[in-house]
């Protein structure tokens, strides 16, 4: 009798209590590295002889026409090569979280007049895109400041393409740098190919020719 009402407690309490037993994708944070300060842009406008990033967008083999987002796009140090790729045909969203980015990238954006790239305010888990929009979702220097990695993801898998590809750069734990977040807020290459894969991603290409940074590129599962 008493083993019987110990199982019926317990299964009032997973009845009742169901996250603490199961661990959702939705509930899944960790601790991220802080937000690139807006009042330091103007460094992430400085060239970059440690990513370079015309060999990062040949690598990517962008077509004209192609439909791409950037993620965390700061400065907007890569929207602007990539709106050229894609050209009048194709479109760049530029998605950042802090108002000073978005404002800063929306003013480089009107002084060059480019008529194919939108920026976008978005949320910690969610860019605020469209739906079976993109051929290419690019993340950069962003990953590791992600607060709920596996939710966002999601969200980046709903708006690509069948097929659709994801490239995430970010800064490598095993590789020491004189810039750059510290060692301990860096996500490792093999935690994200485990996180990316597990909401429905393969990964597809890995490159190594950048010092501090891996690069890894996946395709959405069907």
């Amino acid at each position: 009798m008493t083993k019987c009402l110990s199982q019926y407690a317990l299964l009032i309490l997973i009845t009742t209590c169901p996250t603490l037993f199961c661990s959702s994708v939705s509930a899944f944070e960790r601790r991220p590295a802080p937000l690139f300060p807006p009042d330091k842009i103007f460094l992430l406008e400085e060239p970059r002889d440690w990513q370079d990033k015309e060999e990062i967008l040949d690598r990517l083999r962008i077509s004209p026409g192609d439909k791409i987002a950037d993620i965390g796009a700061g400065s907007g140090y890569f929207t602007i090569p990539l709106a050229s790729r894609v050209g009048d045909k194709g479109m760049v969203f530029a998605e950042e979280i802090q108002i000073e980015m978005v404002n800063y990238i929306t003013k480089k954006v009107d002084n060059l007049g480019l008529n194919n790239v939108r920026v976008v305010f978005g949320k910690v888990e969610d860019p605020s895109l469209l739906d079976d929009f993109f051929n290419l979702v690019f993340l950069t220097n962003t990953y590791h400041e992600l607060e709920k990695p596996l939710l966002m993801l999601e969200n980046i898998r709903n708006d690509l393409k069948y097929n659709g590809k994801l490239a995430i750069i970010d800064w490598d734990p095993e590789k020491k740098s004189p810039f750059g977040p510290p060692l301990d807020l860096r996500v490792s290459k093999e935690t994200v190919i485990k996180e990316v894969e597990r909401i429905g991603f393969d990964l597809i290409e890995r490159h190594r020719f950048m010092p501090y940074h891996y690069f890894l590129v996946f395709r959405k599962i069907p």
